[in-house]
């Protein structure tokens, strides 16, 4: 260091010296206070597609029919997939390990493009275009015919007998119950105990958006017969096993880059758009194609609903 100012050929050691009390510089300081740092837009190819999703004007249904004329005719166009292109597997998108035992595995209730649609806003299909304002404007176009069913907005509404069943592997719409104990006795000798005091509520937390400044961005293409998936993640390496999952391909079939990224705060800690980029790449002969979710788009930490029960015994003095 020199003056205060940091020189990519010039390091104090003394700084990078690990240990309380000591200071340390961060290895990407410079290319990023500087504004070298190149992040994955910044990499994308002159040459890259840009593909657009259509998604669902239906909170519940199913995807019955698509007409793409008006979509096709919009110049720039190269390719519209729909939900009746895309492979029929399903996929898991939480950033978690994988696990060998079944029921330790994540849920795999995804599809890469979706017929059937549980909520509003589903991904259907995807325009794929030279440039945004072709891909933009195509989707727009997209025409989309619907088998709609009734809502449901609450899990309680889920719940009740006789309600719509999303999935149809679990009609009572309940994905799993947990329950664990600690100590001895029971729920119920516990709650008879004299002096009881007790406090009993529901709480609800808010929608939380993440607010990192870049958008999860990735593209793909196609070299030396492998998918190669550019993406601003925090996971590389499930993003590689997702795509895997998602496409069919085999693992040595895909490679996965991730550059700098402009945030995450857990939002990139799940696998996006990236397997439906793998999946685009290869529609478009190895071109490669981007795609991206909008600050509008961008998914969220959804509401939660708590009901607690707890209990507690005045202590005795002794």
């Amino acid at each position: 260091m020199t003056n205060g100012a940091y020189k990519t050929n010039q390091v104090d050691k003394g700084a990078c010296q690990m240990g309380v009390g000591s200071r340390a510089i961060r290895v990407d300081a410079c290319e990023k206070v500087t504004g070298g740092a190149k992040y994955t837009d910044d990499l994308r190819p002159a040459n890259c597609l840009v593909a657009k999703v259509v998604r669902s004007a239906v909170a519940n249904g199913r995807v019955k029919a698509f007409d793409l004329a008006a979509a096709l005719a919009v110049p720039g166009v190269v390719k519209i997939v729909t939900c009746f292109d895309a492979p029929p597997f399903e996929f898991p998108t939480a950033g978690h390990p994988w696990s060998t035992e079944t029921a330790h595995q994540d849920v795999a209730d995804r599809r890469l493009l979706n017929e059937r649609v549980r909520i509003w806003g589903d991904d259907i299909a995807a325009v794929i275009a030279e440039n945004e304002v072709a891909a933009v404007r195509a989707a727009r176009l997209v025409r989309v015919e619907y088998e709609e069913y009734p809502v449901v907005l609450t899990p309680q509404e889920a719940m009740v007998s006789g309600a719509p069943v999303l999935h149809d592997a679990r009609p009572d719409n309940v994905l799993a119950h947990t329950s664990f104990k600690i100590g001895e006795g029971s729920y119920e000798e516990a709650a008879a105990a004299p002096g009881l005091r007790v406090v009993e509520g529901t709480y609800e937390t808010q929608t939380v958006q993440h607010c990192h400044i870049e958008e999860p961005v990735c593209y793909a293409y196609m070299e030396k017969g492998r998918v190669v998936v550019v993406s601003s993640t925090q996971i590389p390496h499930i993003v590689r096993r997702v795509c895997s999952q998602a496409t069919g391909l085999p693992f040595g079939k895909i490679r996965v880059v991730k550059p700098y990224i402009g945030g995450g705060f857990g939002n990139k800690q799940e696998v996006l758009y990236e397997p439906l980029a793998a999946f685009l790449t290869m529609q478009a002969g190895g071109r490669p194609v981007a795609v991206s979710y909008t600050h509008l788009t961008l998914p969220t930490n959804r509401e939660v609903e708590i009901s607690v029960v707890a209990g507690s015994l005045k202590k005795k003095k002794k």
